[in-house]
């Protein structure tokens, strides 16, 4: 196989994993179902519906297992189907869990990192332009539970907010703890 078609099926499966993890986070955050943001992106999820049926809702509601589940199997599937379009296969079945579970947690910090990036940019955006719109309410909603726990920390300085650099450097921190567990993991196997 080519390396056009791993790209192609990378982004594809890429964009699938997005939008289920974008389904599972909205929830958990109790992001407003009355979003047009969140409302696009429940119908663009129906699958995650068809899963409902055998996993529960936990956390009051808040934790869509159904939706962990799904990204969890297509993390698998988007490893396993890379793998196999390069032409590597991996050594065994529990490789592949290890491969994918690491993936999934570095991949988790680098979208907190942005998360909280675009929170700042946005945060100056209505700042300056006085106005909001249903996309700044999600990015805003999402980036509040991460936030929250180093605002509790931080005193209380007025407009400036502080939190997003303790979250970076939690995020940096956990980023490079969990690299070294990738090695070992992996050079173990």
């Amino acid at each position: 196989m080519g390396a056009n078609s791993a790209q192609i099926f990378g982004i594809i499966i890429n964009v699938a994993i997005l939008l289920v993890f974008f389904r599972f986070l909205m929830q958990l955050a109790m992001v407003s179902p009355y979003n047009p943001v969140v409302m696009s992106t429940v119908k663009a999820t129906k699958i995650v519906d068809v899963f409902s049926r055998i996993f529960p809702t936990l956390g009051k509601g808040r934790v869509n297992t159904a939706a962990l589940v799904l990204v969890i199997v297509l993390y698998l599937l988007k490893i396993f189907g890379m793998m196999y379009l390069q032409g590597a296969m991996p050594n065994s079945p529990i490789h592949l869990l290890i491969l994918t579970f690491v993936t999934m947690i570095q991949d988790l910090i680098r979208f907190c990192r942005y998360l909280i990036f675009a929170t700042i940019i946005l945060s100056w955006v209505v700042m300056f332009t006085q106005s909001r719109s249903p996309y700044i309410e999600v990015i805003q909603e999402l980036a509040e539970p991460l936030l929250a726990p180093f605002r509790k920390i931080m005193p209380n300085m007025g407009m400036i907010d502080l939190s997003p650099i303790l979250a970076f450097l939690a995020l940096y921190i956990a980023e490079i703890l969990m690299n070294e567990v990738a090695k070992i993991l992996l050079t173990g196997l």
